[in-house]
């Protein structure tokens, strides 16, 4: 399903081989297209077999692409459609039944940039806008966002490829624009997105509710060496309630999120307060729930863009030759 790049002619290793072998190389320790190479070298006859190694009859043995052929060939693949086909894949794994009576699947939207691709002379490097799941953390789709771009032109085009009817978009202060508010309710989707001082006027609306009315889902957990004590209010909007008008599309609800934190060590303390809008409807619409929508967003960092920088070394990787960072 994914192009190949290459003339046909003299081509000995295919596509589908060259990335296999690629993506087993990389799951196997590879940081780099030398380890790639040298694994490859390295690689049993039944694994090149199950790889779809090219089988050489001349000498009897399955033969691997070696380390510029891989180069070459990933830096020159088309990124969307590789990032297409492997999210489908995936997708196509979860077998998992929706549940009406259960919370709505929640999607997190959020961008990571490669910071081994940045030049040491200054310029910008490679950045890719991904979405996942928040229960599995499944990556659903990935698009790079080009230099001189930015993560809030590339929402749409990313989402595009999703289904998104009954889930629940999150994403953080960038993606909070009226624009992106109206493609989510068209899509048949409901947000869960925070407001910060960005969004000046949509922010000063929300921080003059008042919240001291208004009651709060209280939270307190312990571990990792702190106690942490979250208060959720989920504030209806609506004229009748006497609460300034907030113009922001299809929106229903506003929430205020305040998280104490004690550490057990050294015994400091801290605070943090934010806001947000929401347009989620019925027996969803409540602090808890909400609470959770924006505790869950944050797997995006801890369970994706964490295991890339630390399990696979992503930001370490010198790679900056065409899309292959991203590959």
């Amino acid at each position: 399903m994914v192009p190949d790049p290459r003339h046909r002619r003299g081509v000995r290793h295919s596509i589908g081989s060259i990335l296999a072998l690629t993506a087993v190389a990389v799951a196997a320790g590879a940081r780099s297209f030398a380890a790639i190479g040298e694994w490859a070298a390295d690689a049993p006859q039944h694994v090149l077999a199950l790889l779809g190694a090219r089988f050489d009859p001349r000498q009897d043995r399955y033969v691997a692409p070696d380390e510029a052929t891989v180069r070459r060939v990933t830096g020159r693949l088309d990124g969307d459609v590789l990032d297409d086909v492997i999210s489908a894949w995936l997708a196509k794994r979860d077998t998992t039944i929706a549940d009406p009576d259960l919370l709505p699947e929640a999607i997190a939207v959020d961008g990571k940039s490669l910071r081994g691709t940045f030049a040491r002379t200054g310029g910008a490097g490679v950045h890719l806008l991904s979405a996942i799941t928040h229960d599995k953390t499944t990556v659903l789709g990935q698009r790079q966002v080009p230099v001189g771009s930015s993560e809030i032109t590339w929402f749409r085009p990313l989402l595009d490829t999703i289904d998104l009817t009954g889930r629940v978009v999150t994403a953080d202060a960038l993606h909070t624009t009226a624009e992106h508010a109206r493609y989510l309710h068209a899509r048949g989707a409901h947000y869960v997105l925070t407001v910060k001082e960005n969004q000046h006027h949509l922010f000063g609306q929300l921080d003059s509710l008042p919240w001291h009315e208004i009651p709060a889902h209280v939270t307190e957990d312990r571990g990792h060496g702190r106690s942490e004590r979250r208060t959720v209010q989920l504030a209806p909007l609506g004229e009748f309630l006497g609460y300034p008008t907030i113009d922001f599309p299809h929106a229903t609800h506003a929430f205020l999120i305040e998280r104490h934190t004690t550490h057990h060590t050294s015994g400091k303390h801290s605070a943090h307060a934010a806001l947000g809008i929401t347009n989620i409807t019925g027996p969803w619409a409540h602090p808890a729930h909400i609470g959770n929508y924006v505790r869950g967003h944050w797997h995006i960092e801890n369970k994706l863009h964490y295991v890339r920088d630390v399990t696979y070394h992503e930001d370490a990787s010198r790679t900056r030759t065409g899309t292959a960072p991203r590959v």
